[in-house]
């Protein structure tokens, strides 16, 4: 399904969009909120998405599944064919083709939820745990037998 964005009367608000409408898991994502900030400009308008998401994830530290709210922004600046982009490098130019009615949403608010996932996922719950440092066999007593010639070397290594 494609998430329409009309050109001809943009307006900001706020949807729904289910995860089988971006093409994603439904077990791994719901409640999907997205809101639209519309700014009109010369030749074109500014574009700001909100996304909201509960996703289901994998603890790194305990490897059981929990969910999370997720939220991410993202800007775009969608402006008319043949014109020269304004000079700011810190939001997603569109140029729209000629004649162009409707901005499909689908893409732009998959990758902003997608990244919205952190890089570091950990549960609630696990941000306590202890986390072992130390693996392997606990350290032992040297063989008693041994210590003449620790002592041989403790001597040495003052000299």
């Amino acid at each position: 399904m494609m998430i329409k964005f009309d050109l001809s009367a943009p307006q900001a608000g706020s949807f729904e969009v289910s995860a089988s409408d971006l093409g994603l898991d439904q077990a791994k994502f719901s409640k999907i909120h997205a809101h639209l900030e519309v700014e009109q400009l010369d030749g074109g308008m500014h574009v700001t998405l909100e996304v909201r998401a509960q996703a289901r994830l994998e603890c790194d530290r305990t490897l059981q599944e929990f969910v999370a709210p997720v939220a991410s922004v993202h800007e775009m600046l969608l402006y008319n064919y043949g014109q020269e982009p304004p000079e700011e490098d810190k939001v997603e130019q569109v140029e729209l083709e000629p004649k162009q009615r409707v901005f499909d949403l689908t893409e732009t608010i998959r990758d902003t939820l997608m990244l919205a996932i952190p890089a570091r996922k950990v549960a609630p719950e696990a941000e306590e745990l202890q986390i072992q440092t130390v693996f392997g066999a606990p350290d032992t007593e040297a063989d008693q037998r041994w210590s003449a010639l620790l002592a041989v070397r403790e001597e040495h290594s003052h000299e």
